[in-house]
Order: C-alpha cells, then structure tokens, then sequence
C-alpha cells in the first residue's frame, strides 16, 4: 500500500508505519517528474497542514489517487490554497476523526485494493435438526422452513464450506431473509487454518430483517489465514424464508465494496443492490453504468469512467447467483435506483440531457429501461438482453446447463415459470416501454447476430414505436453467440467515447 501524506511534520518520523505500507511524504511533485503516474497511484492521502504543494500538482494528483481515500485534519482548511480546497471537493475528501497512530493502524484494513463479496446459497446449508420435517426450497435462492422450537433457539443447519477469513481483513454480513413469528441468528466459529478453534469461541449475529445496515463481524483484522463455520439458529413458531448469505469484506465504515460505496435495501426481501458516485471533475455529463453478471460481488468498469474524468455512476447487483437485472416485481428497487440517479444529477447540479445510461449484458436491461424513463440524453449498451421470460424457455435446447439462474430471476417476477407467464413478463415489459418519450434521447445498440441468451431483443426494439421516435439510434452487430466476440465491447466503448466529444466537447 502507498501512502501519501502532505504536511509539515512527517508522521513516520513520530508515529509506527507498519512494513506492508510505502510512506511517502511531501514526495508528489518529484515523484510525478520521474514516472508518469497510474491510476490510483496512492491508496490514501493525508493531508496534515500546511504545505508547499503548488497548484499543477492539485490537478494532478487528483487523477491518482481515488475519491473517498483522501483525509485531512478539519482545521487546516485555513492553511490551503485554493486548489488544494478544491482538490478536497473534488475527492470527497472525509474529515480525519482518529488519533494519528489509530488512523495508520487502520490503513491497510480500511483501504486496501481491490474488493470482494461471496455469496452463499442455502442450498448450501446442511440441515442438522430432525425436528424439521418440512421444508421447501422455493428456487435455488431461498429455502423456506417452518418449525416450532418451544420457545428455544434450535440449530438449524450448518453451511457446508468453511468461510474464508483474509488476512488484513475485517468482514460484514448480508443476509437475504423473511420471517413470520420467528428469530434468526447467525453463530460464528473462527478457526486458524492449521486448527480447529474452540468451541467455547464463538460470535453470535441476531439478524433483523428490518434492519438496512450489514452486520460488522467482532473478529480484528489479523496477518493469518483463518476460517469460520456458521450455523444459523432460529427461535419461535412460524416460518421463515432464508436467502443468500453474502460473505463481504468490509472498509470499517469507509464505503461497501470499493471506498464511497453505499447500498439501496429492498426491505421486502431484504436484498441489497449497490452504487458508487464518482465525482470526477463535476463537468457534465453524468455516466451511469450498470454491472453484467458478477460471481465476485463488486463494481466493474471502474477504471473505463474513471480515465474520463466525468462524473460516473457505478451500480451492481448483488441479489442470487450472479444478480437480478436490477427489478423486482413491485418495481420497487426500479424507483429507488431511479432516485438515486435523480438525486446525483441534482447534487452535480445536470440536468437529464446531461445524462448518459450504459450497460453491457445484464446491465443492458436496467440502462435500456430506466435510461427510456428518465429520457437521458442517450443510452449506450452492448449484448442486449430485455426478454427474461425468452432467455428462461430457451434453456432446455439452446443453452443447456449454462445459465438456470435465469429461472431463480424469473421466479422473482412471476408466480408460475411456465410459457404463459413467462410470455406475460416479456410483454409487459415492452407495454411499459412503448409509453416512453425518446424524442429527445439517442440509442446505440451493440448486439450478436447469434446471441444465445435474447436474439429478439433488436428485433423486438426495432418494431418498438417508442424506438422509432428517437432522436437517433444506431445498430451494431457482430457475428456470434452472447460471449464470442470482444469487438462488441470495443464497440461499446468507443460509442461512450464518441457521445463526449461530439455532445460534450470533452477530450477523450
């Protein structure tokens, strides 16, 4: 890990830098003449007082160090120059709250690179109780239980996998869970991995479905390997529905995923969808981005908006398998989304004709859709997937064993995964569709002449009348199946790389 800190004492000088940590003070201006430096070259910035630091070197350092990684001490702010006030702006810059030496102890669990998520399914949890005799799981997803446990917390059942613990890492949990009458809770062992731990070592989480924050685990960040098993436990008379346990690292408070990132609940089911604003330059426009499909629960194209210097919007789905196209079926996730895209353009100070929608695969859905109600001033995606009944009832032919968490998504929208429902969920989705004003909107499709997940998606856009009243639209298509050809994702960029030059001015 680097860090850079600017100010008038050196703080390696009075305080312990632990050895995983690169300490670098008041060293950017000569360091940036020797190399030119990458994205995210520090992975923190403190900033301490007064300083010589002139006001190219501001405009440089912002583009390698991330927002959310840069902490001052409040009370300095007298002591900057202009560009180095606006440098704090423009990072979101978060006021330093702990002593010195507990802030650099924290560093290297709470702004690490990279970022991790695992989900485990329940059908992953091995049921231990005999007196459970009836339980049913509803898709792969969710396992619902009834019991009644006399008034007495029961094990449930155990995950099979032990849980892997990082080292350097603190963790949090996220658990997908509806309750009628009854407590859940969660018991934790931690092991080190050449042992067994102690059964008299344990951590208990009492999940509340009602509750939006992730459950912070007690166990310290650590240098070794560890393990944990986990039992779930439930206590009342009733039933309950248990959904993904999300395994995630945590930043201490500092942002979900990646440093800034921060959550939208679905208090009905008790899932989580993740998004990230980047600043940038506060210059329109405003890209949104929607992830694909994530084993590894995350942001993606981080790097992609970043290198462009205008604001960016990141979202990931964190629901089942791989995600849930960003919907549910009170479309209430929707709405929220949609919010938090309204809300970001207001704070940036954009209106919707400085917003632009992408997505590619997965994200292609929620870009298309949300992007057509917002009536954003254009609307970039590749490998277009709209049709998730279509994608289901081609499975057993044309996709076989390659992609059935199509039916744990659809199962989520409609009761009954047979042909007619799944044909209704398709049509709704293009009534709600045609009732869009795209007059002022432009589209660039990129699809694969082949796709095996939706090949009538462009079919299905191109007879759309709400299409047809675009401002402009543009079809790119490419021989092979959905995950064939990397030129369709070239393509995709080089379309958002078009739209700010041409609409925006911008040099990219």
């Amino acid at each position: 890990m680097d860090v850079l800190q600017i100010g008038p004492e050196n703080w390696a000088d009075k305080y312990t830098i632990p050895s995983e940590i690169a300490w670098h003070y008041n060293s950017f201006a000569t360091e940036s003449q020797k190399s030119k430096p990458s994205l995210n070259e520090y992975s923190v910035v403190i900033i301490t007082g007064k300083n010589d630091m002139k006001d190219e070197d501001w405009k440089k350092l912002q583009w390698v160090v991330a927002p959310y990684t840069v902490l001052y001490f409040p009370w300095i702010k007298d002591q900057l120059s202009n560009a180095a006030k606006q440098f704090l702006i423009l990072q979101a810059a978060k006021k330093i709250e702990l002593a010195p030496q507990e802030l650099i102890d924290n560093l290297l669990s709470h702004f690490f690179d990279g970022q991790s998520g695992i989900r485990y399914a329940p059908t992953q949890l091995m049921i231990t109780n005999k007196a459970i005799n009836e339980f049913e799981y509803l898709d792969s997803g969710h396992l619902k239980i009834i019991l009644d446990t006399k008034d007495e917390w029961v094990n449930v059942g155990t995950y099979k996998h032990n849980f892997y613990i990082d080292p350097n890492r603190i963790f949090k949990i996220w658990l997908s869970l509806r309750t009628l009458n009854i407590k859940i809770r969660l018991r934790i062992y931690p092991a080190l991995t050449d042992g067994d731990g102690k059964v008299t070592d344990f951590e208990i989480l009492n999940i509340d479905p009602k509750q939006s924050k992730e459950y912070m685990l007690k166990l310290a960040a650590d240098k070794n390997i560890r393990t944990a098993c986990v039992n779930v436990e439930a206590k009342g008379n009733g039933a309950f529905i248990l959904g993904v346990l999300h395994w995630r690292w945590s930043r201490g408070g500092n942002g979900s995923f990646i440093p800034g990132g921060k959550r939208i609940v679905d208090q009905i089911n008790h899932d989580d969808i993740a998004y990230y604003l980047n600043p940038g330059d506060l210059k329109p426009p405003l890209n949104v981005y929607f992830s694909g499909a994530r084993a590894l629960e995350g942001f993606e194209a981080y790097p992609l908006f970043r290198k462009m210097h205008a604001p960016s919007l990141l979202f990931t789905d964190m629901r089942l398998n791989v995600g849930e196209f960003y919907d549910d079926a009170s479309q209430s996730l929707g709405k929220k989304i949609k919010e938090v895209i309204n809300e970001s353009l207001k704070k940036l100070g954009f209106t919707k004709d400085q917003l632009l929608m992408n997505g590619i695969s997965m994200g292609t859905y929620p870009a298309l859709k949300y992007g057509a109600q917002l009536q954003a001033h254009a609307i970039v995606v590749a490998k277009l997937i709209t049709n998730l009944g279509y994608v289901a009832t081609r499975q057993r032919l044309e996709r076989p064993d390659e992609f059935d968490t199509i039916f744990d998504i659809d199962n989520q929208f409609i009761n009954s995964l047979n042909e007619k429902q799944l044909k209704e969920l398709d049509r709704n989705f293009w009534l709600q569709f045609e009732k869009n004003d795209l007059s002022q909107t432009k589209l660039f499709i990129g699809y694969m002449e082949n796709d095996d997940y939706d090949n009538q998606a462009v079919k299905k856009l191109k007879q759309s009348k709400a299409i047809q009243s675009a401002k402009q639209i543009i079809y790119k298509g490419y021989p092979g199946r959905h995950n064939d050809n990397p030129a369709v994702i070239n393509w995709f960029i080089e379309r958002v790389h078009q739209i700010m030059r041409t609409d925006f001015g911008r040099d990219i």
